[in-house]
């Protein structure tokens, strides 16, 4: 597992539109390249075709453009190559990246369990919950579903040829604070944060967005993470932009366009709002599970035949190992797979990194398989991967 640089700010929104932000952590976080993976794999629409091997040509694309050269180092990406890309191919990159930081932050902050604790994609809902969750308009990114009720989660980013961190709270920043306070307002104070990935020559970095709530608890953040010493000037206060209204792209992480100047303009439980009951349209309401359940089916069905030995727990996993070398050499190897049924429970995202000891990443969530490896290390054998995923049964 890799990391990034990261900064944790707490923000109050005050009356008069104003708002308190300070940064109360730094530290690095980790982010498992598996994870990355895995979150796209995941972000699909049931009204629309789906495909393993588009999955899989992805997850090869996604994989050219990180360096990750050894487990616990900071994670690159490379800029050269992003920058000359069209801005669609920027896009997706640093969509896919974002996604993967904002639910590191989640499982760093929030204790947030994969396997355990429910995922979703706005993007990826069942037809029926944009009649809760409303369908025109901003919207986060991820619905993180945890034990004390949903967390919604924002993933945006910058390029930037300076400094990566930026000394104060960016314009486009504020901007999208108070976008997704009038959601969250719009949905009954539903809880949410957000997290803003930088990319440049220097590395990859992240500013974590948290509003004041006692939902979490500041020394709970983080465990590890250096505590902000609150010098005069650190305390940022500014205006929110007036929040538009009008529809936009969803999961718009800016594409990683030009670089700003520093500071200036530029089992599923819900609260109140959520567990209304669903307006009638006829069709049988599917929940989260139950979609993200189809999903992973019909990509089953699409994949290769397994090779002989191919199981976890004694069962059947369709996918297949294919080099990220969409630039070139490839530095790492990725195996997407899909279970024929749901694994036993797996062990939490500690254990199984300290079981694979750096030499892969793998990431089981329900019936999809991610494993990551560096091309330096040998292919994880299944009983291995069963091994670490799965603890001593």
């Amino acid at each position: 597992m890799n990391t990034v640089r990261a900064r944790v700010w707490r923000f109050q929104l005050q009356t008069g539109g104003r708002v308190r932000a300070t940064v109360v952590r730094r530290g690095d976080l980790p982010v498992g390249l598996a994870r990355l993976v895995h979150v796209n794999a995941m972000a699909c629409d049931l009204r629309r075709v789906l495909d393993y091997r588009t999955k899989e040509l992805e997850a090869n694309l996604l994989l050219s453009y990180i360096d990750a050269p050894g487990g616990g180092t900071p994670l690159q990406l490379d800029h050269h190559a992003l920058d000359a890309s069209s801005r669609h191919i920027r896009c997706f990159v640093s969509e896919c990246a974002g996604l993967g930081m904002l639910t590191a932050a989640s499982e760093a902050i929030f204790a947030w369990e994969e396997g355990t604790d429910p995922l979703h994609s706005f993007d990826a809902l069942p037809k029926q919950l944009p009649q809760v969750y409303k369908n025109k308009g901003v919207r986060p990114d991820l619905l993180f579903q945890l034990p004390a009720g949903p967390v919604a989660g924002e993933a945006r980013g910058r390029y930037r040829k300076q400094a990566l961190l930026p000394k104060k709270p960016l314009a486009d920043q504020k901007k999208r604070l108070s976008q997704l306070a009038a959601w969250s307002t719009d949905h009954a104070d539903h809880s949410y944060f957000m997290s803003w990935v930088y990319v440049g020559p220097s590395g990859v970095a992240v500013d974590i967005f948290l509003p004041e709530s006692d939902e979490w608890d500041d020394d709970a953040l983080v465990e590890g993470w250096a505590e902000e010493e609150q010098d005069e000037g650190q305390e940022h206060v500014f205006d929110l932009h007036e929040a538009p209204r009008d529809p936009e792209p969803l999961a718009d992480i800016d594409a990683l366009g030009p670089a700003e100047a520093e500071g200036d303009g530029g089992p599923w439980t819900a609260p109140m709002e959520i567990a209304r009951p669903l307006l009638h349209t006829g069709e049988p309401v599917r929940t989260p599970q139950e979609h993200a359940e189809e999903v992973v089916t019909r990509l089953y069905e699409s994949a290769p035949e397994p090779d002989a030995g191919a199981t976890v727990a004694g069962i059947a996993v369709r996918g297949r190992w294919v080099a990220a070398d969409a630039l070139g050499p490839a530095r790492h190897e990725v195996l997407l797979g899909v279970l024929a049924e749901r694994p036993p429970r797996q062990v939490n995202v500690r254990e199984r990194m300290a079981r694979s000891d750096g030499r892969f990443d793998a990431c089981l969530d329900g019936r999809l398989l991610t494993v990551v490896r560096p091309l330096a290390t040998p292919r994880p054998e299944w009983h291995e991967l069963e091994r670490v995923l799965l603890g001593d049964r």
